[in-house]
């Protein structure tokens, strides 16, 4: 009883002390692993839908993107919300779906709430989030080199006055100043042939061996639809409708679209750069109208060039300067301008339709000819314009090379949302999509996702992800 107990006492306070901040150090650095485990279910769990690609955009398109329908009929921010839940459910309770008893672990973390936000839709702002991935795809395949020929290109062919060149004007002047006069039996020769243009054109495609016929179910493509609209293109580049970009986006849809003269065997439209150039409802209908563009193009071109010619200037005025003579000595009027016009432009035209002949049969026509690149050498040559189908392959530049000028040329956003009809139209013959709609298709969400802990602790985490984290 003499003994005294003021050691057993501090020591009693002490431990209380100890024993608290251990505690309190245990349970400060369960909730921080708490919340590092939270972090880790929910970046799982995000890149597990994410994981959910659409194959056949990967394989066909190189673009990434989830297909919300996941092979259904409508595709639903619902549906990619619940994928998201059922992953999770796994991630916080390891034992699901085993056969153990007792299993846990020491967090008791519970999945109470899951929402799907704020989408990135492929189609958003005329479907610039679809262009960006296109962009990503070709410069990863080829490089940015890949835009230099068509910038060139299309820098040349700006540069060259084949816009401004009026043939139109040209004619209708020639018409004018020898209408009604009578140029003999030669003259008239040359002038049927001035005078076949107008049905020479409508003709030019029925030298391919079997031209497609296919009509195209546009109903219900995205271009004819109301589309479904997201927050559009996340971290977007301020320089996406830029020259280089533009051209990128060409060079994209010359690689995985077809055309005439490459058949990339997809049977719901054999033209589809013909389509997106033109968007009509049939591949004849697509046809006819870039043939004829081309054929346009070429003759304003071969008209400049055959202006510029000396040698073939000289042709026209020697077999002019007789007819006019004539004409002079019967009828009092000097025709010898207008009918060597009428012979260069006649020539132009002649050379214009092979030229045609040539590239929808896979040959090589440039754009501005020098002498000796013209497939109808004399004057005489023109009046058998229609035997002549030209040499091949030639030089310059291909079918695929003219319709890069064209691609240039229309608008950005027909052609991305025809670019996307023609995606859909190939994807619905594959199996599991027949219902698919790019305006389904995921690039970017946001998940907010509520947890509880076995003590009764909620967590709130809000987290983004995108297929331009793995793309850039």
């Amino acid at each position: 009883m003499k003994e005294k107990g003021s050691v057993t006492v501090f020591l009693s306070l002490v431990m209380g002390i100890i024993v608290s901040l251990i505690v309190m150090t245990v349970e400060s650095a369960r909730y921080s692993a708490e919340k590092m485990r939270i972090e880790m279910l929910t970046r799982m769990g995000l890149e597990s839908i994410f994981a959910e690609y659409n194959r056949e955009l990967l394989e066909r398109y190189d673009i990434l993107f989830i297909d919300s329908s996941y092979g259904g009929a409508s595709s639903s921010l619902k549906e990619t919300g619940d994928h998201l839940k059922n992953y999770l459910s796994y991630n916080v309770r390891p034992s699901k779906g085993l056969l153990s008893l007792g299993a846990g672990d020491i967090y008791g973390l519970k999945l109470k709430e899951a929402e799907i936000c704020n989408p990135s839709y492929a189609t958003d702002k005329a479907g610039s989030v679809f262009k960006r991935q296109a962009i990503e795809a070709v410069k990863n395949r080829y490089g940015v080199g890949i835009a230099e020929k068509a910038i060139e290109l299309t820098n040349k062919y700006d540069g060259s006055g084949i816009k401004e060149e009026n043939v139109e004007k040209r004619r209708q002047k020639v018409q004018e100043e020898l209408e009604d006069i009578d140029l003999g039996e030669d003259g008239e020769e040359l002038r049927e042939v001035f005078d076949k243009r107008k049905g020479t054109i409508a003709t030019l495609i029925y030298g391919l061996k079997k031209p497609s016929t296919t009509e195209l179910k546009l109903e219900g493509l995205a271009s004819y639809r109301r589309n479904k609209e997201g927050i559009g293109p996340v971290r977007a580049d301020s320089d996406m409708n830029s020259f280089l970009n533009d051209r990128l986006f060409d060079q994209y849809l010359l690689w995985k679209c077809s055309s005439l003269t490459n058949d990339l065997g997809h049977d719901s439209c054999k033209y589809e750069i013909e389509y997106i150039i033109n968007g009509k409802n049939t591949d004849t209908a697509n046809l006819r109208e870039t043939v004829t563009k081309l054929f346009f193009l070429r003759e304003a071109a071969d008209t400049i060039a055959i202006y510029k010619d000396k040698g073939k200037k000289l042709q026209a005025e020697l077999v002019a300067l007789p007819i006019a003579a004539v004409v002079k000595v019967f009828l009092k009027v000097d025709i010898k301008k207008p009918l060597k016009n009428m012979i260069l432009l006649s020539w132009a035209f002649a050379e214009a339709v092979v030229d045609v002949r040539v590239l929808i049969n896979g040959g090589r026509v440039p754009l501005i000819k020098n002498s000796g690149d013209w497939n109808i050498k004399t004057v005489l040559g023109i009046k058998f314009f229609y035997l002549n189908s030209g040499k091949l392959p030639g030089k310059g530049l291909n079918y695929n090379d003219y319709m890069t000028i064209f691609l240039a040329a229309v608008n950005q956003k027909k052609k991305s949302m025809r670019a996307m009809d023609v995606i859909e139209m190939n994807l619905r013959t594959t199996p599991g999509n027949s219902d698919f709609r790019m305006d389904g298709c995921i690039e970017y969400l946001e998940a907010r996702l509520k947890f509880k802990d076995r003590a009764g602790r909620k967590f709130e985490i809000r987290r983004d992800y995108s297929y331009m984290n793995i793309i850039e």
